[in-house]
């Protein structure tokens, strides 16, 4: 396949030219014009694909769902978002749900997890380890100290694709970090009340780089009192998941993450849930209660928001109309930046030679014209006839 007369987003320029994708890699970048046949693009831009590490679901599913056919399907329906990998996101549960959950996970990724359709990566354990006084829309009655043996059991369960587990980590005395970081999967601070000398005195010392949706449900910014935020904006080498909904965080907020931590710091998120893509009314979020009112989800008779209804292409395009965004730098927030932080950078990611061609098309108000996943159109605007 020859896509040309595209804007190429590469990892430290923007190339005005053509590809070619052989099956399902990219072999060729070129800049300039060419007379062979192709997909003409009309110049739009070509970004990798967007990697979405925290998303509960959406489109009537969630993981909680807890059916292979609900997993297929849910990887079907993100790319509309141009989503091409994802990690899906469980909330807490009972123990007994969870391996239940977690079961059908495991057959998914073994069996189903291919074809025309986003890639899973794995699954991101949001509770039951976090925070009593920091739950946010988990329920309170399920809450747990950090569990190495309940983790491992999960993990077994998916067939060792449990790839990021968010925990309070002044909940445990470092040995479940430790073994977390021991087994390759990703510790994630959030929900969480431990203060900033703490965190980084040891969980950073012990090897923690990502904090999950920064400022939402964690020890903030007190003059005194420093919590995770102010550990997390001052490393520069800690990776902040930020919900760029518009919602969840005041521009205002937004714009202060960008300038601090700068466009490598930042993985955009959607913490989506299983409203996303349908109409207004009452849902679910595990065994809760909550209302979807426009881009708003709450826990039913509060304010107290409860995950996101927005697709990642709302909040990429609200970080980048927000702080002016260059594409270079919008396309490390969306995609390379936790591509690197979950190891697969080797294949995707980015946009180069050998590289899987996990690739998103987008208009100049980055709308989203196409998604092709592993060099295959999987998603095309009805409204843009590419």
């Amino acid at each position: 396949m020859i896509i040309k007369n595209a804007q190429i987003v590469l990892v430290d320029q923007v190339v005005k030219g053509w590809m070619e994708i052989l099956d399902d890699k990219i072999v060729k970048i070129c800049p300039g014009e060419t007379d062979q046949l192709g997909v003409d693009l009309n110049w739009s831009w070509i970004m990798p694909g967007f990697i979405d590490c925290h998303v509960h679901g959406g489109y009537g599913i969630t993981f909680e769902s807890g059916r292979i056919e609900d997993y297929v399907e849910y990887a079907k329906k993100t790319p509309q978002e141009g989503v091409t990998s994802f990690c899906l996101t469980s909330v807490t549960n009972t123990v007994e749900k969870n391996n239940q959950y977690y079961a059908e996970f495991g057959k998914f990724m073994l069996e189903f997890n291919h074809g025309e359709q986003a890639t899973c990566l794995g699954a991101h354990l949001e509770g039951p380890f976090i925070a009593p006084s920091k739950k946010g829309a988990h329920d309170a009655t399920l809450l747990k100290k950090p569990d190495i043996k309940l983790t491992q059991q999960w993990n077994q369960l998916t067939h060792e694709n449990l790839k990021i587990v968010t925990y309070a980590p002044e909940e445990q005395d470092g040995s479940y970090t430790k073994w977390l970081i021991q087994n390759k999967i990703l510790p994630s601070a959030g929900h969480c009340n431990i203060g900033a000398k703490q965190f980084l005195e040891q969980e950073y010392l012990l090897g923690v780089r990502h904090v999950t949706h920064l400022f939402n449900q964690m020890s903030g910014v007190d003059h005194h009192h420093p919590g995770l935020v102010v550990a997390a904006m001052d490393r520069d080498d800690i990776l902040c998941e930020v919900i760029s909904d518009g919602i969840h965080l005041d521009p205002l907020v937004l714009e202060m993450i960008y300038k601090t931590k700068g466009s490598k710091g930042i993985v955009i998120v959607t913490d989506g849930m299983i409203a996303k893509g349908m109409k207004d009314g009452d849902y679910l979020l595990g065994d809760l209660s909550v209302t979807k009112k426009g881009l708003r989800v709450v826990l039913k008779g509060t304010d107290t928001l409860a995950a996101s209804p927005a697709g990642f292409d709302h909040n990429v395009r609200t970080y980048a109309q927000l702080c002016q965004i260059p594409m270079v730098e919008l396309a490390h927030m969306s995609a390379t930046n936790i591509a690197k932080q979950l190891n697969i950078i080797d294949h995707t990611g980015m946009i180069a030679p050998g590289m899987d061609a996990d690739l998103v098309v987008l208009s100049n108000d980055l709308v989203v014209e196409q998604t092709i996943i592993k060099g295959k159109v999987v998603y095309q605007n009805e409204h843009k006839d590419l």
